[in-house]
């Protein structure tokens, strides 16, 4: 005969309401860590397209359709690849410079 305690019956719900809210919680880290690169993305993508246009400016050129936008996806991509950042610039400026038919 099993003998159960009103103690005994509270206790597994506890336990398993601390199980779903951690599996909750675990659930939303991808998206949270994934919100936070897109934020990072976004800060580059802002900077540098900030520094195309100003380049850009200097030069006294209009900036050509798309160039900041693909460019500056470029370099955020080649950081999330481990890429530093001048070596993002370097290799995004060249593909740039060949995709635009720009001159250096």
């Amino acid at each position: 005969m099993a003998v159960t305690t009103p103690g005994f019956a509270v206790r597994p719900r506890p336990v398993l309401l601390w199980l779903a809210g951690s599996a909750l919680l675990l659930a939303g880290l991808p998206t949270r860590a994934q919100g936070l690169n897109n934020m990072r993305d976004q800060l580059i993508i802002h900077y540098c397209t900030q520094a195309v246009n100003a380049d850009f400016a200097k030069a006294g050129k209009p900036v050509p359709a798309g160039l900041a936008k693909d460019t500056c996806t470029c370099v955020a991509q080649q950081v999330n690849a481990r890429a530093t950042i001048p070596q993002a610039e370097a290799i995004c400026k060249q593909q740039a410079m060949g995709k635009f038919n720009l001159s250096p």
